[in-house]
């Protein structure tokens, strides 16, 4: 308990509370706490505040997104691969008929079966596109590093493609879940989205290594669009459920046509079923289901054409019609659904895509019913099922991942906040007994006015003394550099001997590096610029400056580039970044560099990989050339990972959690 540090603040903030001073009354009003003492304790503690207002973020924001609720999946549970021994790794190749850009694909896991205790979802894969189809252009999209996948506690893995042109699109298991001595895995979709839309549905699958079981694991059900996470619904919730038709006895056939008004590329049908609390809750389509596509109304020359059996289901049916020019779906169910004494054809939604746009909500709808014209339902094609918004399914398993990932945080975060809502309010409790005693506020208004002074000194000595340092240093150095080289070419006009040009040489580029040390010091000593963007942008000019003779690449991907970072976090990371690209220029002999920045949970993860022949190594087999960056890592309190190879280049992993880069850790 940090708590005499900051008595003086406390008392003065408790005190100023109790005789109602506006500007922190006004805050204690919109404490989240219910209680006086809840209310001093987010006042003396920031960081609580801004642990409750991230907390109220995420629980506001994950009530937005589509609710996880897998359903079983009685058959086409998905694809299921073994390996045996030293056989090839199993395959899975995806033709999707057309080059497109990929955006994402997503990896469903499969459904626990019986005799299983898991999805025996792949712990390691690749995946590679292709324009080719013998992959001979192949570009690797995704492969696993470091860390295995488990089981994905049954949500969907999002994989970012990045707009990557591919018509063939391969998934490798490379390690599976080992059973004896083979190695087996198992999955229940995978979705490929381009331009929002799931170019996947319907593709030519080949695989290999297949363990297939007729009606239950086959390569051609990771394409059909069901798996056990249910409806694509989630969103705003309304009254509409779809069409019930009731059916009376002695009635069974209906007819539902849908005129799209003129012929038109169909790409796919879709159809969600209805769930039923009259049956406890089952989801079903009504039985014995023919889908058709045809110009002419009463389906002459129909030109093409499905049957599917319908009933129980807790998933959308897809029927892909890979473009068919058509003007008319019919769709035709031969019997209804049994509910006690009722009997009725259920459908909660109806889509058909064409060009990237539902055509339904636009198109014209007639129902039959046993050759009887019947009342047609709007809610049937209104973009609800089920009382939610149908989201397309892009969308809807993009929001599954953002939940995982939002549930996650919400599991480290709420135990921290209860953690320092009661170090908080206990501190309160002690600054308000002793902020009772005291009757002179002037001692302790006086010693914070003096604290602030000085710190207001401090912050202008550090400003002058980068102001000396660039002025005067820095021109004292520039006119060295000068000197050297304007004594260089007397020299070599008077012809002297060689070995004064190389001191002078050596006397420039001494000056010039230790100006440009002294630039990164001043940049060091400015608070103005101690966010992580600005350590970001400083990272880009030293590698403008040092590779300038290098093809390299440095991309962020941090969202939180705005955070502040500490004055010695700043610098043993800045100095850890500058000494991995000495290395690369001292030992790699590389031609290419990437630097990548992104984040992991609650870190921050810098990453540099050149193409080069790898670091030198010492007696031991370790390379001497990061004994430096272990001990930057050390005193960051970050993991940091080597990978190097002769001949096959250097990677360095370093990963320092957020708190010690922006805490208050002055460890020198």
């Amino acid at each position: 308990m940090n708590f005499r540090p900051a008595i003086s603040l406390r008392i003065a903030a408790f005190t100023l509370v109790l005789v109602g001073i506006s500007p922190l009354s006004s805050l204690a009003q919109e404490a989240q706490s219910s209680h006086p003492i809840g209310r001093v304790a987010r006042l003396i503690n920031p960081s609580l505040v801004e642990v409750e207002d991230r907390l109220t973020w995420l629980e506001n924001r994950v009530r937005g997104l589509a609710v996880y609720s897998p359903k079983p999946l009685k058959e086409t549970f998905g694809w299921r691969a073994v390996q045996d021994g030293d056989q090839p790794p199993p395959s899975l190749t995806l033709d999707l008929g057309d080059v497109y850009p990929l955006e994402d694909i997503f990896l469903v896991p499969a459904q626990i079966v019986l005799g299983e205790s898991r999805t025996l979802f792949p712990m390691r894969i690749r995946i590679e596109a292709a324009l080719d189809k013998d992959f001979s252009d192949a570009r690797v999209i995704y492969e696993t590093r470091q860390k295995i996948h488990e089981n994905q506690d049954g949500y969907p893995m999002r994989i970012v493609a990045r707009d990557v042109d591919a018509r063939y699109v391969r998934l490798r298991v490379l390690l599976g879940h080992h059973r004896g001595f083979q190695s087996i895995s198992s999955l229940a979709e995978m979705v490929i989205i381009s331009g929002g839309e799931p170019v996947s549905f319907g593709a030519k699958v080949s695989a290999h290594g297949s363990l297939d079981d007729p009606g239950y694991w086959d390569a051609n059900y990771v394409i059909d669009g069901r798996s056990p996470l249910g409806t694509w619904e989630g969103g705003k919730w309304t009254n509409s459920r779809g069409q019930l038709l009731n059916v009376r006895a002695g009635e069974q056939a209906a007819r539902w046509q849908i005129d799209l008004g003129q012929e038109t590329p169909v790409e796919r049908i879709v159809m969600f079923p209805v769930r039923l609390p009259e049956l406890g809750g089952v989801s079903a389509l009504p039985q014995g289901l023919r889908v058709s596509l045809s110009n002419d109304p009463e389906e002459a020359g129909v030109a093409r054409e499905w049957r599917h059996q319908g009933g129980e289901t807790y998933t959308p049916i897809s029927f892909i019609a890979a473009r068919t020019p058509a003007r008319f779906v019919t769709i035709h169910a031969e019997s209804a659904v049994n509910a006690g004494r009722d009997r009725f054809h259920p459908i909660a939604e109806i889509e058909v895509w064409s060009q990237g746009r539902n055509l339904a909500p636009e198109a014209d709808i007639k129902v039959r019913l046993s050759g009887t014209d019947a009342e047609a339902c709007e809610s049937l094609v209104d973009g609800y099922a089920n009382g939610l918004q149908v989201f397309p399914i892009g969308v809807w398993l993009r929001q599954l991942t953002e939940r995982r990932a939002i549930e996650d945080e919400l599991s480290e975060i709420v135990p921290l906040r209860n953690s320092m809502a009661a170090e908080s309010e206990l501190n309160a409790t002690w600054g308000a007994s002793v902020a009772i005693g005291l009757t002179l506020l002037i001692p302790v208004a006086f010693v914070e006015r003096r604290r602030l002074v000085s710190r207001k000194q401090v912050d202008s000595l550090r400003k002058r003394i980068a102001s000396d340092l660039h002025d005067d240093i820095g021109s004292n150095l520039g006119s060295i550099s000068l000197i050297a080289r304007s004594a260089k070419k007397d020299l070599a006009r008077l012809q002297g001997p060689n070995e004064l040009a190389e001191d002078l040489d050596e006397v420039e580029v001494i000056a010039r590096e230790s100006s440009l040390a002294m630039r990164d010091i001043v940049w060091l000593l400015e608070r103005r610029q101690d966010t992580i963007g600005d350590f970001v942008q400083r990272m880009r000019d030293c590698a403008q400056r040092l590779l300038r003779d290098i093809d390299y690449e440095l991309v962020c991907r941090s969202n939180r580039t705005a955070s502040k970072m500490t004055l010695d976090a700043k610098r043993h990371l800045f100095l850890f970044y500058k000494e991995a690209l000495h290395n690369v220029l001292k030992h790699s002999q590389a031609t290419k560099v990437r630097i990548h920045v992104r984040d992991l949970r609650d870190s921050l993860v810098m990453e540099v990989e050149d193409n080069g022949i790898g670091l030198p190594v010492d007696e031991s087999g370790t390379p001497a050339a990061v004994r430096k960056l272990a001990d930057r890592a050390a005193v960051l309190e970050g993991r940091l990972e080597v990978n190097s190879k002769q001949g096959q280049g250097t990677s360095l992993h370093l990963e320092v959690k957020r708190s010690i880069l922006t805490t208050a850790n002055s460890t020198a």
